[in-house]
């Protein structure tokens, strides 16, 4: 997705509809933690579709993730992270991006730069990933039914614009939780809707 299809034989998925695979998909984290640490998480719950075009910087992305399946490895902090104090799931139990374009940009073959609306604690704010195509295999354990793409984007957000809270001050200076967050998202994409599979084996 680096050049113009007239330029460059095509690298990505074909042209359809493709879902994101939450079973080999990573959806991560990083904040800075009580001032000087540095705490990484996941969301564990996410669907999205990528209606990948003929002309690929026409392509789009849809993707919702429940913010109940935020996991640091550490349950109490998780509850916490939950609570109105921060994501407040019960009142905004989604978070969701949805693309509005897509340019040629990066480093390395396949990158690319992706724009779009990141709803989050339910404010929507603009946002850009640094993307990258990073290789293409069947499917593990279906070889002739099914193939993936895989992908990696990064971005940094600040919680302030999305009115999430920083949990207070700290006894020797600083804020519980750092204002900006790195967010690192390491996808794999697929030509079958997973949504059969997973109700199989009871994830989500």
């Amino acid at each position: 997705m680096t050049s113009r299809p007239e330029e460059q034989q095509r690298i990505g998925p074909t042209p359809g509809e493709w879902h994101l695979d939450p079973l080999h998909s990573s959806l991560i984290f990083v904040a800075h933690y009580l001032r000087f640490g540095r705490v990484q998480g996941t969301f564990g719950q996410a669907k999205g579709l990528i209606t990948v075009s003929a002309d690929p910087f026409a392509s789009t992305v849809d993707v919702t993730v429940r913010a109940d399946s935020v996991n640091t490895g550490v349950r109490a902090r998780d509850e916490h992270l939950r609570s109105a104090d921060f994501l407040d799931v019960d009142a905004h139990p989604e978070l969701r991006f949805v693309s509005t374009g897509v340019t040629a940009g990066g480093r390395g073959e396949g990158a690319f730069r992706m724009y779009g609306d990141l709803t989050v604690h339910g404010r929507t704010q603009q946002t850009t990933f640094d993307c990258q195509w990073v290789g293409e295999a069947p499917h593990y354990g279906d070889h002739e039914n099914g193939h993936g793409h895989f992908f990696t984007a990064t971005t940094l957000i600040s919680l302030s614009d999305f009115g999430i809270g920083d949990g207070g001050a700290l006894p020797w200076g600083g804020r519980l939780v750092g204002d900006e967050v790195d967010v690192v998202l390491e996808t794999r994409v697929q030509n079958q809707d997973p949504e059969p599979f997973l109700r199989q084996i009871g994830h989500g």
